[in-house]
C-alpha cells in the first residue's frame, strides 16, 4: 500500500490514503448548510458500515467525521438514529474532539457518556464507545480506578487500538494525571509487546516527538540542545527500526493511520539531520501532509514539509 510513489505535491489530506471518506467528506461538505442535515446520515450510516469490524478504519474515519462535520449534524443523526450505535459514538466523538480544543460544558459532557453508554449496548463487540469514554474522563482528569476500568474494556475487544493508545499516552502525561516515569514504561511495554504491523507501532516515535518539542519549549540550555533527543541510543533504534519495517515491508503497513506514522517519520528523520534517509520516506507519502507534526509552534505544515522534502530530494 505504501510502496514508492510518483512525487505529488503536498497538501493537507485528514483522511490520508482512505479514498471512500474521501469522497463522503466532498459530499458532506457540499450538503453542509443546515437545511441539509438529513441528507447527510445516508452518507455516514454507508461510510461507518463499510470498514465492517475492522475497528481501526472505523476509528479512523469516526475521528475525522467527528472534524469535518457540524455538531448539528452529529446530534442530528443520534436524534434520528437512536439504534444505531455508530450515531451515539460519532456525536460523542466530536464533544471530545471539540474538548481538546476548548473546555466544553460539563452538561454537554455527561451527554456524551450517555451516548458511549448507547452505542456501547447496541454493539457490545465495538471497543470505539469505550475509546471516546477514555477520552472524556482524561479530559475530566478523572481518578486512574475509573480510567483504568475503561482501559479494560477497549483492551478485551481491540488489544492493538491505536487511537486508545493515543489517549492513554496523554492521561499518563505529566502535564496531565501520570508521570515522566509512567509514560516510558507505558511506550516500552507496547514497543516490546505489539506485533510490527499493529496500529500502535508509531507510539514510540510519538513519544520521541514530542520529548523534542517539550524539550523546545522550555528554552534556554533545554531548547539548545533539544537535537540531542535524536542521538541517544534509544531514539536511534527507534527511527532504525521504524526505517527497516515500515517501508521494507511497507505492503503490511495497512492500519488506517499508516500516512500518519510515516509523516512522524519523516519529521524525527529531518529534526535528526537525515534527510538521505528521510527521502524514501517522502517518497512513500506521495505529498499527503498531517498537521501533526509539521504545524507544531504555529508553522505552515505544508510549507514545512515541502522545505523537508527538498532537502531531502537535494541529498539523495
Amino acid at each position: 500500500m505504501l510502496a514508492r510513489r510518483r512525487k505529488r505535491t503536498p497538501r493537507l489530506a485528514i483522511e490520508l490514503d482512505d479514498s471512500e471518506l474521501a469522497r463522503a467528506c466532498d459530499r458532506l461538505a457540499s450538503r453542509s448548510t443546515p437545511h441539509a442535515r438529513v441528507p447527510a446520515v445516508p452518507i455516514l450510516e454507508r461510510l461507518l458500515n463499510s470498514a465492517g469490524h475492522d475497528w481501526d478504519r472505523r476509528a479512523h474515519r469516526l475521528a475525522v467525521l467527528a472534524a469535518t462535520t457540524r455538531p448539528a449534524t452529529q446530534r442530528a443523526w443520534a436524534e434520528q438514529r437512536s439504534r444505531h450505535a455508530d450515531a451515539h459514538t460519532l456525536f460523542a466523538w466530536g464533544v471530545m474532539a471539540r474538548g481538546d480544543q476548548t473546555p466544553v460544558h460539563l452538561e454537554e459532557v455527561e451527554e456524551a457518556l450517555r451516548a458511549c453508554a448507547a452505542a456501547a449496548m447496541l454493539d457490545p463487540s465495538d471497543p470505539n464507545p469505550w475509546v471516546v469514554r477514555l477520552g472524556l474522563l482524561r479530559q475530566q482528569r478523572q481518578p486512574p480506578s475509573h480510567v483504568f476500568a475503561v482501559w479494560r474494556e477497549i483492551v478485551a475487544r481491540d488489544p492493538w487500538h491505536r487511537e486508545a493508545h493515543l489517549q492513554m499516552y496523554a492521561y499518563l502525561a505529566p502535564h496531565a494525571c501520570g508521570s515522566h516515569a509512567q509514560v516510558v514504561e507505558f511506550v516500552d511495554q507496547v514497543a516490546a509487546t505489539a506485533p510490527i504491523t499493529a496500529p500502535t507501532i508509531g507510539l514510540p516515535l510519538r513519544a520521541l516527538v514530542d520529548r523534542y518539542h517539550t524539550a523546545q519549549a522550555h528554552g534556554g540550555i533545554q531548547a539548545l540542545t533539544a537535537d540531542h533527543v535524536w542521538s541517544g541510543y534509544e531514539a536511534v533504534r527507534v527511527m532504525e527500526r521504524a526505517h527497516t519495517h515500515w517501508l521494507g515491508h511497507s505492503s503490511r503497513l495497512v492500519h488506517a493511520a499508516a500516512l500518519a506514522d510515516l509523516n512522524l517519520l519523516a519529521y524525527a528523520l529531518t529534526a535528526a539531520k537525515e534527510p538521505a534517509l528521510a527521502q524514501p520516506v517522502f517518497d512513500a507519502l506521495a505529498g499527503v501532509v498531517t498537521s501533526f507534526p509539521w504545524g507544531h509552534g504555529g508553522r505552515d505544515p505544508v510549507l514545512a514539509f515541502a522545505n523537508a522534502q527538498r532537502r531531502a530530494d537535494d541529498v539523495a
